[in-house]
């Protein structure tokens, strides 16, 4: 064993953060002054989509589809009228296809921006309000279908 000053230099650090005065414990906690990407970074997009992304795209999708159906069955039954202009036009004037055509992609194309978008806090949340806006369409499309007389 060696003493202190024989050969080795005197340990001189107290336990306190050199920086700020914080405990070492917690020296790593916010080393980070300012946030954001360096000056040198390139920001751009990453197209990785993970397997949550996937599923929450398809089931928006599916549920958008769902609600052209079940508005289509509720139609033809005469139990409801669609109050979206631009639809009920193309529901008079070309049918069911075109509708459900154009309901998908009315909704395709906003959803690539959302899913674009999706690391960033707006995405997410964007994504999150119209998967649960179609669950409580779809839930209440059932409802309706469902009081529906045979």
């Amino acid at each position: 064993m060696v003493a202190r000053g024989e050969g080795y230099p005197v340990e001189h650090r107290t336990g306190s953060d050199r920086r700020k005065g914080k405990p070492a414990l917690f020296s790593g906690l916010s080393r980070r002054r300012k946030p954001g990407r360096r000056a040198d970074d390139r920001v751009g997009y990453v197209d990785v989509y993970d397997l949550r992304t996937w599923l929450v795209t398809a089931a928006i999708l599916t549920l958008s589809l769902l609600d052209g159906v079940l508005t289509g069955i509720q139609l033809h039954h005469g139990r409801i009228t669609e109050a979206n202009p631009l639809m009920r036009t193309i529901l008079d004037h070309g049918g069911i296809y075109p509708f459900l055509g154009v309901k998908a992609m009315l909704t395709a194309l906003p959803l690539a921006v959302i899913i674009l978008h999706k690391n960033w806090a707006l995405g997410r949340r964007a994504a999150r309000m119209c998967l649960w806006s179609y669950i409580l369409v779809s839930l209440y499309h059932i409802y309706l279908v469902m009081r529906m007389p045979l």
